[in-house]
């Protein structure tokens, strides 16, 4: 088992203008990819069951992460524990980081965030670093929360405790961010402490906003600064949020208040908020009787345009550029308009999911068919088909340099395509 982000009218008719003109590019383009069937592995791995604890019988992976430079692939995996009293409330698990040797699949390091009689994790994330470095944060079930840095040795750089529920992310590759908040407060409102730190592990800066982190990445941090609504005995977050725009230095860039029709909760598939390489935004909302949008905010934090999108579309970014995916069509878009678009006419209709690749392109993977797109162009890189070693494109797996890593049950398989020259 595996599992896994009141304008008046005159106005938006402006930005929705601005944001149909067409814009296009001079790129390197890549020859026409022949379609191959998936290979069989260059390797496969031995299981990533442990044995540490009185586990159920599945691995949850939270991810996994190739390092080329480190001939290193990193696998976060998870597994439930079975609990051994009907006081326990929490969600147990037994959390693992495990690096494997790129070249042969071996079992180079195993870190388990478990000791004897000690805790178990009841929520983790991870994130690397482009030299290797991962980052982990760990919730325990004595309330505990850690904050790790690990080197490609698998040795400790430094370990951090943080006092309450928190988020890591990277805002570029030398500068880890730690949002922390201690919930939603009485009257609705939410307060969250930042801390940024070094590779090292020194402290920056720090500083408490009011706001919810939505999310942080390439030198912006994009909060929701509402107070958020009691629905029964819960709390959610505004449908219409007042949105602020930060820089690395924790400088509050701008804030944008979305009007009493819009709602930026659901709709569609893909990502409703993501930061691009320059630090310009897209934020997607769905406005009453007029449907979804896309809205960009520039570089310098404020909204630049406006643009109508089908409520199925499906959104994926890479580098300045996102794409558009509407049934079979797929269109390239930069802020400053569309670049390109593509249909998929012989693909099948189950789509299994569309990313952003580690080394930066697009991977969309439908029921049998899967394309590595160059993300300037659209034009294809890789195309694979399933095939005997390979029956489903359905699963956890990471894509980098001509190389597919992907889990089969509990272990790990490195798949190589043909290589594929520019011309």
């Amino acid at each position: 088992m595996h599992t896994l982000t009141k304008h008046k009218s005159k106005t938006w008719a402006a930005l929705i203008l601005s944001g149909m003109l067409l814009f296009t590019m001079n790129t390197t383009s890549y020859a026409a990819a022949s379609t191959e069937s998936m290979p069989k592995p260059a390797w496969t791995s031995s299981s990533l069951m442990l044995s540490e604890a009185n586990t159920e019988k599945d691995v949850l992976i939270k991810g996994i992460h190739a390092v080329p430079s480190k001939n290193l692939v990193y696998v976060h995996a998870s597994q439930p524990v079975t609990k051994t009293s009907s006081k326990t409330t929490l969600d147990w698990q037994l959390d693992s980081l495990q690096a494997f040797d790129a070249t042969t699949g071996q079992l180079k390091w195993n870190t388990i965030f478990h000791e004897k009689s000690g805790p178990y994790t009841t929520y983790s994330d991870s994130i690397y670093a482009s030299n290797g470095t991962a980052y982990v944060y760990m919730e325990y079930s004595d309330k505990t929360k850690k904050v790790y840095s690990f080197n490609t040795s698998g040795k400790t750089n430094w370990v951090k405790t943080v006092n309450s529920p928190s988020s890591i992310s990277l805002l570029d590759n030398d500068t880890l961010m730690v949002a922390s908040s201690q919930g939603v407060q009485s009257n609705g409102s939410v307060r969250s402490a930042i801390s940024l730190y070094d590779k090292k592990g020194k402290l920056i800066t720090e500083k408490t906003i009011d706001g919810a982190v939505l999310k942080a990445d390439n030198g912006r941090i994009v909060v929701d600064a509402s107070k958020q609504n009691k629905v029964g005995n819960f709390w959610q977050p505004a449908a219409n949020p007042k949105v602020e725009i930060y820089d690395r230095t924790l400088n509050r860039l701008s804030f944008y208040q979305f009007p009493a029709n819009a709602n930026t909760q659901g709709d569609g598939g893909g990502e409703s908020l993501a930061i691009l390489d320059d630090g310009s935004i897209i934020m997607r909302a769905n406005f009453e009787n007029t449907g979804n949008r896309l809205m960009g905010f520039g570089t310098d934090g404020k909204l630049a345009w406006g643009r109508a999108i089908a409520g199925d579309a499906y959104i994926q970014t890479a580098g300045n550029g996102y794409t558009v995916l509407t049934g079979q069509k797929l269109e390239l878009y930069t802020l400053k308009g569309k670049v390109t678009e593509r249909t998929f006419k012989d693909a099948q209709p189950a789509l299994m999911h569309v990313d952003q690749t580690q080394d930066g392109q697009y991977q969309l993977d439908f029921a049998k068919t899967g394309y590595i797109l160059d993300p300037l162009t659209l034009e294809d890189v890789h195309i694979y088909t399933t095939s005997a070693s390979v029956p489903s494109l359905e699963g956890v797996s990471t894509y980098v340099d001509d190389v597919i890593y992907s889990m089969n049950d509990e272990t790990l398989s490195k798949y190589i395509l043909k290589s594929n020259p520019a011309k």
